[in-house]
């Protein structure tokens, strides 16, 4: 009579020998190379593992003295680990026979990434007829393939396989609730695809239009300003066009039903704290700079552009918490001395942009020696230096010059 191995690779690796007996779990041992050890037996459990594979696997390029012997030790231990399962004898389990390494054909393994392999291909040929079951699996994905692992080549690739492959299943799902207007499950779903990897736009345009559709408008709003900034701080780069237009799309977005002004007016009244400038994205804020052009033309009023980058504190570069938490001094004490009519957005992880409107140029460099000032009293800004580059708003295509400040 058979005997199962239940085995989990997503989240943590554990084996169990019942769904319902406790597992036993890597951290909970001693010997990180007795878990390699079985991690990679059950991965390529439907094959034999060759001696050489098995001291790649468990070594990778360090130096080991005697590997073939260290390897009877870490035989001998693995079949301790199955034989505390459960399994009266651990040599009868665990199979090492002309130079190869095997289960034996009286246990039958029960892998979850096998589980989602097959899920995986049914939901690709009928998704609709699986979804059910795809739901059913979703909520026990524990994470990634071996999370915890400092782990060689053969199980980063499985990592990554498996990464997309829930991803990809995950955003299916989502994308059929959608249709069947169940967005609240779908939601759920995209929340927790994102939550594991924030960086795969596609969930996260989805999350957004899932959000937006279901009336929580305001909160896909914030979702989009959430993103934006985490990419801009830890990637380096803006949200894609898409993204961008999806925001755009969603902020121009009404109600088919007649308006009444107070309601509009209501709607239009910005909450809380008016203090410091206005801060937005880029793209709103190309549109209040064209805004703050046209109407200079007629009022003949003055406007300032400028420029703020943070500069390199030495010869090596500035690391990533590093931009951050210069961002963030800037933001709250450099920035906080301009005024309520003034507009910022960060254009790059090291640079924001000022539309000082109503200011002169004199007016404009003494807010941005003041800003200079303020923010080299902060503690990162003892660190690291601020260029700030100034020039006019172009009301009628005139073009002057380029003045330039520093607190380095």
């Amino acid at each position: 009579m058979k005997k199962s191995l239940y085995v989990t690779f997503f989240g943590e690796f554990t084996l169990s020998c019942s769904k319902l007996d406790k597992p036993a779990a890597a951290h909970g041992q001693s010997s990180r190379r007795v878990w390699t050890f079985l991690q990679y037996l059950c991965a390529f459990h439907q094959r034999g593992v060759s001696q050489e594979d098995i001291i790649e696997a468990v070594w990778g390029e360090a130096e080991v003295a005697d590997p073939v012997g260290a390897l009877k030790t870490i035989l001998h231990r693995a079949r301790m680990v199955l034989e505390g399962l459960g399994f009266p004898d651990g040599k009868k389990v665990l199979l090492y026979r002309r130079g190869c390494y095997s289960w034996s054909p009286e246990v039958e393994l029960h892998l979850d990434t096998e589980e989602l392999d097959r899920l995986y291909a049914r939901f690709s040929a009928a998704p609709e007829e699986s979804l059910s079951d795809v739901l059913e699996f979703l909520p026990r994905y524990g994470g990634d393939f071996l999370p915890d692992e400092d782990v060689n080549s053969w199980a980063l690739s499985l990592r990554t396989f498996y990464h997309t492959r829930y991803l990809q299943i995950s955003w299916g799902a989502a994308k059929l609730l959608q249709g069947q207007g169940r967005f609240s499950e779908a939601i759920d779903i995209c929340r927790t695809a994102t939550t594991l990897d924030p960086y795969d736009e596609r969930a996260q345009l989805l999350l957004i239009r899932l959000l937006h559709a279901s009336g929580a408008t305001q909160t896909a709003l914030r979702h989009y300003r959430t993103i934006s900034e985490l990419y801009m701080n830890q990637l380096g780069v803006s949200p894609s066009p898409e993204m961008v237009a999806l925001y755009q799309e969603i902020s121009r977005a009404g109600s088919e039903e007649k308006l009444e002004l107070g309601a509009v007016r209501e709607q239009l009244l910005e909450r809380g704290s008016v203090k410091g400038p206005f801060f937005c994205d880029y793209a709103v804020f190309q549109d209040i700079y064209r805004l703050t052009a046209r109407s200079m033309s007629r009022s003949g009023d003055v406007a300032q552009l400028a420029l703020l980058t943070i500069t390199e504190g030495g010869e090596e570069p500035l690391e990533a918490r590093q931009r951050v938490a210069a961002m963030d001094a800037l933001r709250d004490f450099g920035l906080s001395i301009l005024r309520p009519g003034d507009v910022a957005a960060r254009v790059s992880p090291s640079q924001v942009l000022l539309l000082l409107r109503c200011a002169s140029r004199e007016r404009a460099e003494t807010a941005l020696r003041r800003i200079l000032a303020a923010f080299v009293c902060t503690l990162i800004g003892k660190k690291v230096g601020i260029q700030a580059t100034l020039l006019p708003v172009l009301a009628a295509g005139v073009q002057e010059g380029e003045g330039v400040f520093s607190n380095d």
